[in-house]
């Protein structure tokens, strides 16, 4: 039964080779419309429902295993959904291994290649069953960068708030000196409870080693 929220329509296709299609009516299990395409594979269709493109897949690798059991090997070598609504999209927070992002069909790889200019490529690899490929991959690594919470404080890939400190030496042509504390906090409020209770914020100056001068007392006036 469809639920109320999952009213977008998504199509899967199934690319079953000769030999397979009829090993699969020889079981009992017709595919309607089966059409046999120019290279000997039959290509079966079947609108599937969702709220969106991933559940959408969710639902359509889970009817795959359901119905087949695996009599046609892993679901990434037979089966695609299409993108009606181009919900797959690139961006700098495009995910390969989303589900949403898998499992997609020509036009749609083709589309998603031609917006990546060259930062996307198709993913041959073989995968497997419990493992598969992803639809695309990145052409090379993404630099994970800290993230800016305030103008002082920053955080890292690994989660880490660092503080950072501005030590302003004396003379002329000296330039400023930054250095980076790392605290226990993992939050942006707590962060700054923990710079305010250990003082960092009072002063813009390293731990220096030097002993400060003392101030000479004046001399005593010796009475006449």
């Amino acid at each position: 039964m469809m639920k109320v929220n999952d009213f977008l329509r998504y199509e899967i296709s199934l690319s079953i080779s000769y030999e397979d299609y009829f090993r699969l009516i020889y079981d009992g299990k017709y595919l309607i419309e089966a059409r046999l395409g120019p290279d000997r594979s039959f290509i079966a269709k079947k609108s599937v429902y969702g709220n969106s493109r991933k559940k959408a897949v969710q639902k359509a690798v889970q009817w795959f295993w359901k119905d087949f059991k695996g009599c046609l090997g892993p679901a990434h070598k037979t089966m695609t959904v299409d993108d009606p609504y181009d919900e797959v999209a690139y961006d700098d927070d495009f995910a390969c291994n989303d589900l949403g992002n898998k499992y997609l069909d020509e036009p749609t790889i083709e589309r998603l290649l031609g917006d990546a200019s060259g930062e996307l490529a198709r993913d041959d690899s073989e995968g497997s069953e419990n493992h598969p490929p992803n639809s695309v991959k990145r052409t090379k690594r993404r630099r994970k960068q800290s993230v800016q919470l305030t103008s002082r404080l920053s955080q890292s890939p690994g989660g880490t708030i660092y503080y950072r400190m501005t030590e302003m030496p004396q003379g002329k042509g000296a330039r400023p000196r930054t250095k980076n504390v790392k605290l226990a906090s993992k939050s942006l409020d707590k962060a700054l409870r923990e710079v305010a209770r250990r003082g960092l914020d009072k002063f813009e100056k390293f731990e220096n080693n030097t002993p400060a001068k003392k101030a000479s007392s004046p001399k005593s006036k010796q009475a006449a």
